[in-house]
């Protein structure tokens, strides 16, 4: 079981074919991908007296016995890197992961709760830190924690988020060639979201036909993200496809893929499509933010179509889209 880890870091220097056919596409495409969430944040004396200190103080401050307490559970220490990374203050947020990892060696501290490791994992995702991730993978398989299918995916995330796609192969080769912690569909959803955020069509498009191979079927976060892609990518053939395929499963489209969709129809700027997806919306009682309609009503004053500008407008003031009283005056 230890030898994974070093079985992953081989296959990243390695490669095999899958990995050097994305290699250059992937080399000067990669950005961030993954925010943190500013909303995020805690109020404790740990993390005020964190954000006052120096960096080079935080580790000393973390083994004061008064603060012992703070970063002994677990929801307590996520806490607190969360909180720190929202606070502007990564660097923080990474010793504090460096200190637990090294009070995890020297005490021989150990939880056989792989989720333990897999919050640890993530935490480093978010700081965009693969590296550290995977000193704590490598101590969960040196405590003798079973990784889970989840603890690989977490690794996945983290190697996205730190820009290092070719590890990511890598660990996805890793799960596909193992008997306990084959890919699930949030495997593919990682890398199908991630090429979505690059506007890479052909890879995103690509990891949806593995997916399929696979027999999973796509979920909505799924259809977000192709979508997304599609319409950023200027392949809105290739979204409409994916809402039909959607909406034949069953699945309602959430607002996040309505604007999208939208938005790819009015690119094309075909006034008969964009009625007539606006009608089905609001005839469907679905929700779509009115700040992202109104940006579009312009383009039918100007094509002079005013009697289906009308028609829309009557059905958004029946809605709880539009504000009180809009109408086509609104934009004469």
């Amino acid at each position: 079981m230890a030898l994974t880890g070093k079985r992953v870091l081989a296959l990243a220097r390695s490669g095999s074919s899958m990995i050097l056919l994305q290699q250059v596409r992937c080399r000067l495409s990669l950005r961030r991908l993954f925010s943190t969430d500013p909303s995020i944040s805690i109020s404790n004396p740990l993390l005020s007296r964190l954000l006052q200190e120096p960096t080079s103080s935080v580790k000393s401050v973390l083994d004061s016995q008064e603060n012992a307490f703070l970063c002994t559970s677990r929801l307590s220490l996520n806490a607190l890197v969360k909180s720190l990374i929202s606070s502007s203050s990564p660097k923080k947020a990474q010793l504090v992961l460096e200190w637990k990892l090294e009070k995890m060696s020297k005490e021989n501290e150990s939880d056989p709760d792989p989720d333990f490791y897999i919050d640890l994992i993530r935490l480093c995702g978010e700081l965009q830190n693969f590296p550290l991730a995977m000193h704590f993978f490598t101590a969960m398989e040196f405590q003798g924690v079973k990784p889970t299918v989840t603890t690989f995916n977490s690794l996945i995330e983290a190697c996205i988020s730190s820009h290092n796609m070719i590890t990511a192969f890598s660990i996805f080769e890793v799960m596909k060639n193992s008997e306990s912690y084959k890919p699930n569909t949030d495997t593919f959803y990682y890398f199908i979201s991630a090429f979505s955020k690059l506007h890479d069509i052909n890879s995103m498009q690509a990891w949806y036909s593995a997916k399929s191979a696979f027999e999973f079927s796509p979920d909505l976060r799924t259809y977000e993200a192709l979508i997304y892609g599609s319409v950023k990518s200027k392949c809105f053939d290739f979204a409409v496809r994916c809402f039909e395929e959607m909406m034949l499963s069953g699945i309602v489209p959430n607002t996040i893929i309505l604007e999208n969709m939208l938005e790819g129809f009015c690119r094309r700027k075909n006034l008969d499509e964009v009625e007539k997806f606006l009608h089905v919306v609001l005839d469907k009682g679905w929700e779509i933010n009115w700040n992202v309609v109104e940006k579009f009503i312009p383009i039918w004053f100007q094509s002079r179509e005013l009697e289906g500008v009308e028609e829309i407008l009557t059905k958004l003031n029946k809605s709880n889209l539009a504000p009180d009283g809009i109408s086509s005056q609104t934009y004469c």
